[in-house]
């Protein structure tokens, strides 16, 4: 956490749920024994960190800060638990009743219906990941299509930094059971075509995992892109093994102006790890990924 974008002064860490359920889901394509350990490590974690009736925050006990239960972070923690936890689909009652009139779901899990609230998309594309294709989730699939066909990505999330996030969102909710998002796989796929760079990448490290998974996701397999791309990936691994740190997500509470950024090297370095062991089970060719 920092209040510079570039993570490179004045820097905190930062204990939260959030960035484990985002690892444990890379790691779920990772077949090693040192992932099996983290993954049994994390969901305890997790499980430790819920509270009645199945919510989290963002911050953890381990600090001061008790901010309000949202459906972001329980909706990627339910979603990862799924397969752990045999009671973790109680919480649904009360992620059904966090919507607006549109059918919409707001981010924080207040009380206090009236109270000022926010709908961002990539919250709203992870709560699909979660909750899955079903009649209260249709006004979503709707909403985020529209938001994609009609280039309308810019201003529609507030916590993230980048159309790569929604994007990645959505690609997830769709792999996971959410053919409605089919709808958006053209437009995304020609979007992020056209965004890669001379060097292969889409930016930086974490982008171009992100559009490397996206693009799987989505069921693109044309090498022209996607080979360049993980040479990238594969030439910036770092000599401990890590890939650098880079802002994915800010803050705080919409509409207060963004004051602090959130990335670490253990976030990068996960969803590298997904983009090269989804590329390798996609190919034959694996000359391009490295093998330790």
């Amino acid at each position: 956490m920092s209040p510079n974008l570039r993570l490179e002064d004045q820097y905190l860490p930062d204990s939260t749920p959030f960035v484990t359920t985002l690892v444990l889901y890379c790691l779920g394509f990772v077949n090693c024994p040192k992932a099996s350990e983290m993954t049994r490590k994390a969901v305890n974690f997790l499980i430790e960190e819920m509270k009645p009736p199945g919510v989290w925050r963002y911050w953890t006990s381990r600090t001061n800060q008790q901010p309000t239960p949202d459906l972001d972070d329980t909706s990627c923690a339910s979603f990862v638990l799924k397969k752990y936890h045999p009671h973790i689909d109680s919480n649904i009652g009360i992620v059904l009743s966090n919507r607006n009139d549109q059918g919409l779901f707001c981010t924080w899990i207040k009380d206090d219906h009236t109270a000022q609230n926010d709908v961002d998309s990539v919250v709203n594309a992870n709560v699909l990941l979660y909750l899955g294709e079903r009649e209260e989730t249709k006004a979503v699939c709707d909403y985020l299509n529209h938001i994609v066909l009609n280039d309308q990505e810019q201003g529609s999330y507030w916590y993230y930094l980048d159309h790569l996030a929604l994007y990645y969102m959505m690609s997830r909710a769709y792999f996971n059971g959410v053919p409605k998002l089919r709808d958006s796989q053209n437009a995304v796929i020609n979007k992020l075509t056209l965004r890669q760079q001379k060097d292969g990448s889409f930016g930086n490290e974490l982008y171009t995992a992100l559009a490397v998974c996206t693009l799987l996701n989505f069921e693109y397999d044309d090498s022209t892109t996607l080979n360049p791309a993980i040479d990238y990936i594969s030439n910036r691994q770092q000599k401990d093994g890590a890939w650098a740190r880079v802002a994915f997500y800010t803050g705080p509470e919409a509409p207060i102006p963004h004051s602090f950024w959130f990335g670490s090297e253990e976030l990068t370095t996960a969803l590298c790890l997904e983009a090269l062991a989804r590329y390798r089970h996609s190919t034959a060719d694996h000359e391009a990924i490295p093998k330790g």
